[in-house]
C-alpha cells in the first residue's frame, strides 16, 4: 500500500514540476480549454434561468375576461354567472379590480405612480380554467364570451408560455449535443498537447522500459497532467462564466427596473458545479490516457 501511494505520489509531483517548467504553454492550454468548457456551462445557466422562469408561470389552459370600466358588481356577478354555465368552463376565479391594482402595486415598480392615479384603472376580471386547449374551441369560446354584456376583452395569455416552454426544452438538448461536441473537443486538445511531451520524451520512455517500466508506469505521470489541467481548466471555466452572469444580471438589473417581472440568470448549484470541475479532470485524464496508449504502441511498432 505505502508504494502504490509513493508511486502516485512521485507521478503527481512529476505532472506538477512539468506544468510550472513551462507556465506559458501550460496557462494557454488551460485558457483554451477554459472557454470550450465555459460555453456549455453558461449554456446550462441561461436555459435553467429561462426554464424556472416559465416555471413560475401559468401554462394551465385558461382565459382571461375582462369587463369594461364602468362594469359594476351586479354585472361581474351575471357575467360569473354565464361564464360558469359554460359547458367549456372548469372553473371561474373573479378578480375584482381593487385587488388588482394592489397586485399590481405590490409586484410592480409603478407602485408611487399608481398611487397617485384618482381613480382606479383597472377593470373587474376573470380567470377561467378552461376543459379544452384546441385553438379552434378556443376561439369560439372567445367569440361567444365576447358577446356577453359589459366584456370588452377576452385573450388566452398561457400559449405563449407552453411555447417558451417548448423552446427551452429544445434548447436543452440542443445544449446537450453541443456539450457533447465540446467535450470531444476537450479530448483532442489534451490528447494532443500530451502527445506532443510523449514525443519529445521518446528515448526516455524507452530507456525507462528496457530497465522494466511497466507501461502503466509510463503512463501515470501523463495521466497527472492531463487530470490536472483538465480541473484547472475547469475551474477556470466556473469562474468565467460566474463573472459573465455576474456582469449580465447587472445589465438586466436595469434593463428590467421598469417591468413587472425581473429576470435572472441563476448560476448552477453546487453539485453541477462539482460535477463539471471533476468532469474536465476525468476529461483530460483520458485523453492523455488515449494519447499515451496511442503512442506506446506506436513505439512497439503495433498498429
Amino acid at each position: 500500500m505505502n508504494a502504490w501511494i509513493r508511486t502516485h505520489r512521485h507521478a503527481l509531483a512529476d505532472a506538477l514540476r512539468r506544468l510550472a517548467a513551462q507556465p506559458g504553454a501550460s496557462l494557454v492550454a488551460v485558457f483554451v480549454i477554459a472557454i470550450a468548457v465555459a460555453i456549455p456551462v453558461l449554456g446550462v445557466a441561461l436555459v435553467r434561468s429561462v426554464d424556472a422562469a416559465v416555471g413560475g408561470l401559468d401554462t394551465d389552459p385558461h382565459v382571461n375576461v375582462f369587463l369594461t370600466l364602468d362594469a359594476t358588481e351586479d354585472d361581474a356577478k351575471r357575467v360569473e354567472a354565464a361564464l360558469r354555465a359554460h359547458p367549456q368552463s372548469a372553473a371561474v376565479k373573479f378578480v375584482p379590480r381593487a385587488k388588482a391594482l394592489e397586485e399590481l402595486k405590490a409586484t410592480t415598480h409603478l407602485a408611487e405612480l399608481l398611487a397617485n392615479l384618482e381613480r382606479n384603472p383597472l377593470p373587474h376580471a376573470f380567470t377561467v380554467r378552461t376543459r379544452t386547449a384546441d385553438p379552434a374551441q378556443l376561439a369560439a369560446v372567445r367569440t361567444a364570451w365576447l358577446q356577453l354584456p359589459r366584456v370588452e376583452q377576452v385573450s388566452a395569455e398561457f400559449e405563449w408560455a407552453e411555447k417558451l416552454g417548448r423552446w427551452t426544452r429544445f434548447a436543452g438538448r440542443a445544449l446537450a449535443g453541443g456539450a457533447l461536441l465540446l467535450a470531444l473537443a476537450v479530448l483532442f486538445i489534451v490528447g494532443h498537447l500530451i502527445r506532443l511531451q510523449v514525443v519529445t520524451r521518446r528515448e526516455e520512455i524507452e530507456v525507462s522500459q528496457l530497465i522494466g517500466a511497466t507501461a502503466g508506469d509510463v503512463r501515470r505521470p501523463f495521466l497527472y497532467h492531463g487530470a490536472l489541467q483538465g480541473l484547472a481548466a475547469g475551474a477556470s471555466a466556473l469562474a468565467l462564466a460566474t463573472g459573465l452572469i455576474a456582469w449580465m444580471n447587472a445589465e438586466l438589473s436595469v434593463l428590467t427596473s421598469s417591468y413587472a417581472y425581473e429576470f435572472k440568470v441563476v448560476f448552477l448549484d453546487s453539485s453541477t458545479v462539482l460535477a463539471v470541475a471533476l468532469g474536465t479532470a476525468l476529461l483530460g485524464w483520458l485523453g492523455a490516457w488515449i494519447s499515451v496508449s496511442r503512442e506506446l504502441r506506436r513505439f512497439a511498432g503495433q498498429p
